[in-house]
């Protein structure tokens, strides 16, 4: 009798422990979903926010564009820049590109020209030219030396390595061929060769 009422206990307490078993599986089961969905919807909220930011960058940059060549729209021809007669469309897309190009620091390269820069926005010379000049009010080439002036002398300010270094390698990091070509740029701009406004910075 003592043998059965043991095996019975036995079997009581191995079925208990088996739901228990069970209830905790079930359990993690539940926390490890409960945890999966609560990162989809953390990670899913953050693309929103991310999209978000950048449509709303762009519909910003598009107004500035428009309000840069809008005052140019022929009475006759709304879809035409009067002043240049290149389709607002691909002024544009075109103005785009260049400040792709602008925020990827494509001008620090002493390679580029009109033309290797007029393939890689995905259009010809003439209208880069032409679009530089109507919206910077300036040529292809002075465009690309203010643009490597500007960031040499926030550069030169800000970086004490970079002071470090001679004229000509300092040119050439900036995309200029020549130190001085660079020299006379730099005086142009801020009244002072860039040895000049170094020392003033040591």
């Amino acid at each position: 009798m003592d043998k059965l009422s043991f095996t019975s206990t036995n079997k009581l307490a191995l079925t208990f422990l088996d739901e228990q078993e069970i209830i905790l599986r079930k359990e993690s089961h539940f926390s490890l979903r409960k945890f999966f969905l609560s990162f989809v919807s953390e990670y899913s909220m953050l693309l929103i926010n991310f999209h978000q930011r950048r449509q709303k960058k762009y519909v910003s940059l598009l107004g500035s564009l428009n309000r840069k060549i809008g005052n140019g729209t022929s009475s006759n021809d709304n879809s035409k820049v009067k002043t240049i007669g290149i389709s607002k469309e691909i002024v544009e897309g075109v103005l785009l590109k260049l400040n792709a190009f602008e925020q990827d620091k494509g001008f620090l390269s002493t390679k580029v020209s009109l033309s290797s820069l007029s393939k890689s926005l995905e259009t010809n010379s003439s209208y880069l030219s032409k679009i530089i000049n109507h919206t910077q009010g300036k040529t292809f080439k002075n465009y690309l030396n203010d643009l490597r002036i500007l960031y040499a002398h926030e550069t030169l300010k800000s970086d004490p390595q970079q002071r470090k270094y001679t004229i000509e390698a300092i040119a050439f990091d900036f995309g200029f061929k020549s130190a001085e070509n660079f020299s006379k740029k730099f005086k142009a701009a801020y009244g002072m060769y860039p040895s000049k406004f170094m020392r003033g910075l040591a």
